[in-house]
């Protein structure tokens, strides 16, 4: 399932080609751990370098939504690019990032002297859309059990570039406020579910990683849809 929702070597392709050719072109700027980079137009496409960012909603009393996750290679700014009109879609600097920010002026150039690359774009829009349609099919058809251990196994395999057969280390360590965020529960019921995972013998954690034990068993808590 996963392969073919989040190809590993289109994945790679278009992170090299960001990270290495279309960056170089832009302005490199480093953010701040803990700040925020809300552009005011959309004029830009920003090139995560290093670092690391996260990015989607804060509501008026401060409650967040996180959509995705941004490490090097990976983009944002690149719908409203296309689009042409900012959104109100924003993004949180978790470790200091160095950042290429491309204008439209290049970007453009970009696109008429190498149109294959509007490929990797639609393969930045076409993940994140992936992504959040597996979150909201998750939220509609499963439990907050089965959420977290859709969630887990979606992470472990987005890591290893296939369906997961064997333990599995998840390699980036998150914390309950951060799954809290990026699946929509509540903190205590994130802890009460990952604790139930844990109990039943499911996943354990080692030095803040979480690692699944039983693939199949997790996958049974799941509410299958693909």
């Amino acid at each position: 399932m996963y392969r073919e929702l989040f190809d590993p070597i289109n994945q790679e392709m278009m992170t090299n080609y960001f990270a290495e050719i279309l960056a170089p072109k832009g302005m490199i700027k480093t953010f701040k751990k803990n700040t925020w980079i809300d552009p005011l137009d959309a004029e830009y496409v920003y090139i995560v370098l290093s670092g690391e960012c996260r990015q989607g909603l804060v509501s008026m009393d401060g409650s967040e939504r996180t959509f995705f996750r941004l490490t090097r290679g990976t983009i944002f700014g690149e719908m409203d690019y296309f689009d042409g009109d900012r959104t109100c879609e924003i993004t949180y600097v978790t470790q200091k990032a160095e950042v290429s920010i491309v204008s439209r002026a290049v970007l453009e150039a970009a696109l008429e002297e190498t149109p294959r690359i509007y490929r990797y774009f639609i393969h930045s829009i076409a993940r994140k859309y992936r992504l959040l349609m597996l979150q909201i099919a998750d939220a509609r058809f499963n439990d907050s059990i089965g959420i977290i251990a859709s969630a887990i196994l979606r992470i472990g395999s987005m890591q290893e570039g296939c369906d997961l057969i064997e333990r599995t280390r998840i390699e980036h360590q998150y914390t309950h406020e951060d799954l809290a965020n990026n699946l929509g529960l509540s903190r205590p019921t994130v802890t009460s579910s990952l604790g139930y995972l844990k109990d039943k013998g499911l996943i354990s954690i080692e030095d803040r990683h979480i690692i699944i034990e039983k693939i199949e068993e997790m996958r049974a808590l799941t509410n299958h849809y693909w």
